[in-house]
């Protein structure tokens, strides 16, 4: 709260607070729309439903946007390594994504191809906000001095909670009052409506910010042919750093990525939460992510982003424990004990970006930043598209039934076991190094 006064005393005094604000602004803006209408979403889960999706098609809702993404990220990272100004590319998504959810809101009024127009507004709007993301990244590192890196995106994420928390918790709240689904079609309707006009907002709130001017040397240096892109994958595939990173990073996203589209499956058709319970989680993990936040900042600090990046990976080894141990709940209090369970488990996932970020930063090299960036997502992308269809492939595979979904998590616990044993045993060598 003191970083948070001294910002808005200090917002037209010095540059600092200013890049403070703004970018508490953007990330305020981003998740409210990323809470409601991103690929897997609380939002995007309940229209796909209440449009009558089957639960192949609920796992769809990742594959469909993430698969359009990847086939974005190259172009974006491209024409984003090519601009002049590091704020051309987002501030242009966010004005191509405001205009989008105007056009996915419309989708409960196209009839019977309602789940035609709605797998195709979800791969423009979600598929581009993921293509965003990975943009982001790299313009947040042009912006942001290295030595301010961690407590800006601390600040951002501040505000992020915040709106995490409230959002679904709004959504939620408007739905349960309502029993039939066309009038939950419409208030989701209203909802991205409300994400589009806060995507054109965001467009103007990074125009506003300072910094990532690009050299005549840079943009002499950035021209691009397919040769270029060959020799940047061949100087990363010798890059022993990077490829460290990468592989490692990887096995957590792929162990991650598996439960996403089964994790909702789960929530709603055996643990019982209805969408106010959806909401409700999502606010209530929130708060905890939130209160946690300080205390990651101050670890990344002290001990590094490897250290610290052991909490969200050890928070994600418990989350197929909570549904295991919820499936043995008594029905009555099922909902009520796995609400408690993901508060406190899922608070360390807090950390989860706020370390990927600066990894990621620290392991890119400083050429052709946003050509890696936009590679490496790609792959990251791929996981994300195909992980979640597999976990409900997988599962259905098993017999679609309280079995199979005990077997699958027990599949999901093994696979974020590895990824936590990997990064620990990374850890404790660069502790040991640091020592000598």
């Amino acid at each position: 709260m003191r970083r948070l006064r001294y910002a808005f005393s200090h917002l037209f005094h010095d540059n600092h607070s200013r890049m403070l604000m703004l970018f508490g602004c953007e990330g305020a803006l981003l998740q409210f729309v990323w809470s409601i209408a991103a690929a897997g979403g609380f939002g995007t889960n309940l229209y796909a439903t209440n449009l009558g999706a089957t639960d192949v098609q609920i796992g769809m809702t990742q594959l469909v946007p993430y698969l359009t993404a990847v086939a974005l990220l190259l172009p974006v990272g491209l024409i984003g390594d090519r601009m002049k100004d590091a704020r051309t590319v987002p501030a242009g998504i966010m004005l191509f994504l405001g205009a989008a959810y105007m056009f996915y809101g419309t989708v409960p009024a196209m009839g019977e191809r309602r789940m035609v127009f709605f797998f195709i507004f979800l791969a423009l709007t979600a598929g581009m906000l993921s293509a965003y993301n990975s943009i982001w990244q790299s313009f947040f590192g042009d912006v942001t001095p290295i030595e301010q890196r961690n407590r800006v995106y601390a600040f951002r994420n501040r505000f992020v909670y915040i709106v995490a928390m409230s959002a679904p918790v709004l959504c939620g709240a408007l739905l349960t009052g309502l029993s039939d689904r066309e009038s939950k079609l419409a208030v989701l309707r209203a909802f991205f409506y409300l994400c589009g006009a806060l995507c054109l907002l965001n467009a103007f709130v990074i125009s506003r910010m300072r910094g990532g001017q690009r050299s005549p040397e840079a943009m002499g240096a950035a021209r691009f042919s397919l040769r270029e892109v060959g020799q940047t994958l061949r100087a990363l595939a010798h890059d022993r750093r990077f490829l460290k990173y990468f592989g490692g990073v990887m096995l957590f996203y792929m162990g991650w990525h598996l439960d996403w589209s089964m994790w909702y499956i789960g929530q709603t058709q055996y643990i019982g939460l209805n969408e106010a319970e959806l909401s409700l989680y999502t606010a209530l993990t929130s708060v905890s992510q939130l209160l946690l936040m300080g205390a990651i900042v101050k670890l990344i600090e002290r001990r590094g982003t490897g250290a610290a990046f052991l909490c969200p990976i050890l928070s994600l080894v418990f989350c197929p424990v909570i549904m295991l141990v919820g499936l043995r709940v008594p029905e009555s209090a099922r909902a009520a004990a796995f609400l408690a369970m993901g508060t406190l488990i899922c608070a360390p996932q807090s950390g989860t970006n706020l370390c990927l970020v600066q990894m990621l930063l620290d392991a890119v090299p400083q050429k052709n930043r946003s050509l890696i960036i936009s590679l490496h997502m790609m792959a990251v992308t791929l996981s994300n598209a195909l992980m979640p269809y597999l976990g409900v492939w997988l599962y259905e595979a098993l017999g679609a039934d309280l079995r199979a979904l005990a077997l699958f998590n027990v599949v999901v616990l093994c696979l974020r076991l590895a990824a936590f044993a990997l990064f620990a045993v990374r850890a404790l060598r660069e502790s040991r190094a640091q020592t000598r």
